[in-house]
């Protein structure tokens, strides 16, 4: 169901926010061709305060949508008619984590039968759903992955059908034993990795209680212009990891030169490390590096997400509107832009992948404006009805969703009163409300 204007919501806070311009990086401001990159923070309706600082950094990356194949329906029955949750579906039937009948609506807990459309996301299922991980369960079948055909349930609209994989949702690793050593990751360590004639390199992180027959959630951290893998660690991949709680895997892949050359520093930061992706060197390393880590850990192929800053948000951008999930080699089923812009290699999105984005309205080195154009682009491949996000005056922060947007492919942009940086309100990752907005956002899939 469609409807005809963005709905916003406005959070007050009692103190102004400072425009800091210190951002992740400890080596020096992003620039670009045109005076660098940007990023801002913020997500989720709820909102928190504004917030203001970060370094400049040149970059910021555009990209072309997605698509996520939906699958299973939403589930018989309403808010209770339905019975308790399972009976419209557990999750895992004809979906992921929402399962077909919905996480909220259909196959609810109490009152109303028939229900409203189905569930929250993806009508009676999470993003794949009917395609989701072969959980195949009670008010919608799962969904055939090769075929895209999605499941189908009673009090509920269809599916649009499964991801990609030899098992609904299920990566290659699932059930083996990783061939990368333990002793790589959870601890800053480089791992190192060819793409194509490069020797590229990342960090990862796996959760402490890792079970090689569960299938995680897989989140792709992109640094800004002069960050680089160990920024990203220490900063615990925008503070996303003490998030997630020990329910997805975090790779933090190193950027390149402008020149195209792997970057290559040691230390909290890289001068001029960046995301040029010359030739695409920089996309098909994420691309090779996804294939890695699913071979070697059982990955959710239905739940891989991108997020990034500045220069890492524009990269961010470029691996959502080049890779959307369903696409014949995508893989992206949503992605959190912070301050981004198109600097590593335009693109315009022609399929749906969910958007989440922050940008500062006094953001000095990525326009504020060109966040919108992102958001806007994303808006119209996901369907929905375009109205331009509440821009935030003062003193606060507010998160505009946009409506009328495709079942399970939402959009939504984060309007703070601050500068260039990822982390609103103070320019640290432990406190600012960004990262719950955007994990809150990830996790509803």
């Amino acid at each position: 169901m469609t409807r005809p204007q963005s709905v916003s919501r406005l959070v007050l806070w009692p103190s102004v926010v400072a425009l800091v311009l210190a951002g992740c990086s400890s080596s020096g401001s992003d620039t670009s061709g045109s005076g660098g990159e940007s990023a801002s923070g913020g997500t989720t309706a709820s909102g928190g305060k504004t917030g203001s600082g970060g370094t400049t950094s040149s970059g910021g990356v555009t990209g072309s949508g997605g698509i996520t194949s939906s699958g299973g329906v939403t589930g018989t029955g309403g808010k209770g008619s339905g019975g308790a949750q399972a009976s419209g579906g557990t999750p895992g039937a004809g979906g992921h984590s929402n399962g077909t009948g919905g996480d909220h609506a259909t196959g609810g807990t109490t009152t109303a039968s028939g229900g409203a459309a189905g569930g929250r996301i993806g009508q009676g299922g999470g993003p794949g759903s009917g395609g989701g991980a072969g959980h195949a369960a009670s008010g919608g079948s799962a969904g055939s992955t090769s075929t895209g055909t999605g499941g189908s349930a009673p009090g509920g609209t269809s599916g649009g059908g499964g991801g990609s994989g030899t098992t609904p949702g299920m990566s290659a690793g699932c059930g083996t034993t990783p061939t990368i050593a333990s002793s790589m990751y959870n601890n800053g360590s480089h791992i190192t990795f060819t793409s194509g004639t490069q020797q590229r390199r990342y960090i990862l992180n796996v959760p402490t209680n890792y079970d090689k027959n569960h299938a995680y959630k897989l989140i792709i951290t992109y640094h800004e212009l002069n960050g680089n893998d160990n920024e990203m660690y220490n900063q615990k991949y925008y503070n996303l990891l003490p998030q997630s709680n020990n329910t997805a895997i975090f790779i933090a892949p190193n950027g390149s030169q402008s020149s195209g050359t792997p970057c290559s520093g040691t230390g909290s930061g890289d001068s001029g490390c960046g995301w040029p992706n010359m030739g695409n060197a920089d996309l098909n390393f994420a691309d090779a590096l996804v294939q890695e880590i699913e071979k070697n850990f059982c990955i959710d192929t239905n739940r891989i997400f991108a997020d990034g800053w500045s220069y890492g948000g524009s990269m961010s951008y470029k691996t959502a509107c080049e890779r959307p999930l369903g696409a014949s080699n995508g893989y992206i089923r949503g992605v959190a832009v912070y301050s981004g812009s198109q600097l590593s290699g335009t693109c315009t999105p022609s399929k749906p992948v969910a958007y989440y984005a922050s940008h500062g309205t006094h953001d000095s080195v990525l326009n504020y404006s060109n966040g919108v154009g992102l958001a806007q682009n994303f808006a119209k491949a996901n369907g929905c009805t375009w109205a331009t996000p509440t821009s935030v005056t003062s003193g606060a922060h507010v998160c505009t969703n946009e409506m009328g947007c495709m079942t399970g492919y939402p959009v939504e942009f984060c309007s703070f009163n601050g500068d260039h940086t990822p982390f609103p309100d103070n320019g640290q990752e432990s406190s600012s409300w960004n990262a719950a907005n955007v994990w809150t956002f990830f996790n509803q899939f």
